[in-house]
Formats: C-alpha cells, structure tokens, sequence
C-alpha cells in the first residue's frame, strides 16, 4: 500500500478581478506551476513544444477569447505571475484534450499512464441524516500529482463587480479549477470519458473550449440553471462526463460528448447518484450514433461499489460515512480507493503508475469542504470554509 499521507495540499486564495487574481495565483505557485509545465513538455506524453504551441493556438485561443474571455484574463495573469509564457498555462488547462491528443497520435507508452480516471457520488436530502446535499470524489490520476506537491485547493474572491460568488476549486497547480463548490451552493466533479466522437481536428474557426474551464464556468454561475447553460452550450471536442449539483436539492450526472449531453439523474426514491468511467445512462444506450471508447477494467465496478457502500448507510448518510465508502478495496490495487502495487506486482494493476491522489467531499448544505491528500483509506481531512476558518479531522 501507499504509505500514509498526513500532509495536506497548498491551499491559495486569491481576489480580484481575473487578471490580478491570476497572477497572485501564479505568484504563489511558481514553483508548482514550472514543474507542472516541466513534466507534460519534457517527459514525452506530448509531441514536441512546436508543434504543441501550434495545436493550442488553432484549437484554443479563439474559443477562449471568444467564450471566456475573463478565463483568458485570468490566465495570462497565472503567466505574469509565474514567468511563463500564455501558451505554458493553456497547456495545463488544455492537458485533459492534450493526453487524448497525444493518445490519437500513437504516442501510447508514456501517455496511458496519464488518463486519469475518477469515481464520484452525489447524495440528495433524502439519502443523508440531517438533509443535507453532499458531492465528491476520489480524484485518480498519475502519482506524481501527489509525490510532487502538484495539487492546490484553489480559494477564489472575485471582484465584487463581476457579480460571482467565491469559489473553492480543487486543481493541480497552473489550472483553473477541476472539482469545485461556489458560495451560492452549486458543486461539480468529473470523471473521464472516451468515445466515438472525440476528434482532435480544427474543424471550426472558432476552435473549442478545454473541459476543465467548463467546470469553472458552471462554478462561476450564479444560478443552477444558468451554470447548466453555460456549461453545455460552448463547443467541446472531447468526452467527458460531469455531476452538478445544487443546495436547493437537485443534482444531474451529464454524459457529455462533442455532440451530444446524455443525462441521468438519481432516483427519486434514493437520490444517490454515482458514476466512474464508462458510459452507463438509459439515454446512452438508448442512441444509436455514438460509442463508448473507454477500455474495461476497474470502472466498470468502481461505482457499484460506491454506490453499495453509500445505500448501506441510507438513509442516515453523513459526511463520515459518505467518506467512508470511497475507502472500498475490491479488486486492489485497481480498486475504488487506488494504490501502486508494491514492487514485483505491477501485474496485478492496469495502471500501476496511477493512485488516488485527493478525496474530496463538498457539503453543499453547509458550503464546506473536506479535503485527504491522497488516499481516503490513509489520509488526514482538513475542512475549510469561506470564513477563512480550517479544521483538521481525524
């Protein structure tokens, strides 16, 4: 097993408008966001720096200009802040496109290790002891995020001007945000997915939006509905899929592909939700045009595990136990809660390179945050609140 981990992630808050928040963002992590850039220019996930530059300018950088300029603002200020170049943080905002990328182009010894995977839950009023609404997940993804301090809880003020809440994204170093809650109660998480549609072709003037600043702009939504919106309506050209949920109690699990949203919702009688890394929704497969591409493997168990382990304390859920059952080990090392083989059996993982790196749980209800710096099984929470206020938790 992973030994244990008792440190927690950087947390940075920044305020201000985009551009001085982005480059306060950047000044902090400068560190953190050169070795980021380091490790996708230099470690051969990716074609040469040329050739990379190439693909964000024609694929990015219009779209971004054109539905989230502010984003754009922001970035560059992370640039400024850091001493790199625009394009270095479009990168990591782009890294999620850029390893399927990478992928299309048979560059697949160094990249499959990368693709990171991800299992996360949303449990309504109904499911929980004090009626609360709860999201997270176990965010899994290649070692190093841990082993080198790469992720950050990002804590974001916005100028009250721009008429959006404060924010808490959990993200590695140089991003605009992975998983998130707002002030105004709205979460997000995410998982991977591939399918049939996915394309790496500039086939529009406009170019597309990277998916994780999809998940900022729902965060940075005042409302569920216009968050919904925003999130759906920008071009995409690859899958993924989202769980958005609200405090006022509602939440959808967003299959999205280039083309299409296939959405699921939990039950009415449960209001549980999970989802891993394959395409599961009735609306899925029910369609005839588009394909899952993800391999086989621990997805297809990860989230009846959850859901399993979630449902066994229904309907008296709470924060303890709604960690608790993203500690699941069957099928270890590639369980729910994810480890590194130990030396000798790398055989017995698919992705022995890869770990849970963060376990992240948002109460919507009380607008907190619990945070495990890598696995949920042997980590210490922190919880953090917009009152500035962190506690830690055994």
């Amino acid at each position: 097993m992973t030994a244990n981990v008792k440190e927690s992630y950087s947390h940075i808050i920044v305020r201000g408008n985009p551009f001085t928040r982005g480059r306060s963002y950047g000044q902090q992590t400068k560190e953190k966001i050169i070795s980021n850039i380091n490790f996708y220019k230099n470690s051969g996930v990716l074609p040469d720096w040329d050739k990379v530059c190439k693909y964000i300018n024609s694929h990015y950088m219009n779209a971004l200009e054109k539905y989230y300029p502010s984003g754009l603002n922001e970035m560059k200020g992370i640039a400024m802040g850091s001493g790199v170049d625009i394009e270095d943080i479009v990168l990591l905002n782009s890294r999620y496109e850029m390893l399927r990328w990478s992928r299309h182009l048979h560059i697949k010894s160094k990249v499959t290790d990368q693709l990171q995977e991800c299992t996360g839950a949303v449990c309504l009023s109904k499911a929980t002891k004090s009626g609360e609404v709860l999201i997270g997940q176990n965010w899994d993804i290649n070692e190093r995020i841990l082993n080198d301090e790469i992720g950050v809880l990002l804590e974001v003020h916005p100028d009250a001007t721009e008429n959006i809440a404060p924010f808490f994204m959990l993200t590695e170093a140089g991003q605009l945000g992975r998983s998130g809650m707002n002030a105004n109660g709205l979460g997000i998480i995410a998982m991977g997915l591939l399918s049939s549609e996915d394309h790496f072709s500039a086939t529009t003037t406009t170019g597309f939006l990277p998916i994780t600043l999809l998940r900022r702009m729902f965060i940075e939504s005042p409302t569920f509905a216009v968050g919904l919106k925003r999130m759906t309506s920008v071009p995409r050209h690859v899958s993924v899929n989202m769980i958005v949920a609200t405090a006022e109690g509602e939440a959808i699990n967003l299959e999205m592909t280039p083309n299409h949203c296939f959405m699921a919702y939990p039950s009415i009688k449960s209001e549980v939700y999970t989802h891993s890394n394959h395409f599961k929704s009735d609306e899925f497969i029910a369609n005839n045009s588009v394909k899952g591409a993800n391999k086989s493997g621990s997805t297809l168990f990860r989230d009846r595990q959850l859901e399993r382990g979630l449902m066994n304390e229904w309907p008296n859920i709470d924060e303890n136990s709604f960690v608790d059952a993203f500690k699941n080990h069957l099928g270890f090392p590639d369980a729910l809660c994810l480890h590194i083989p130990d030396e000798g059996k790398e055989h017995t993982s698919t992705s022995p390179k890869e770990c849970t790196v963060a376990n992240i749980v948002f109460n919507l209800s009380k607008r907190t945050v619990r945070l495990c710096k890598g696995q949920p099984c042997n980590g210490v929470y922190k919880e953090y609140g917009f009152n500035n206020n962190t506690n830690n938790m055994n």
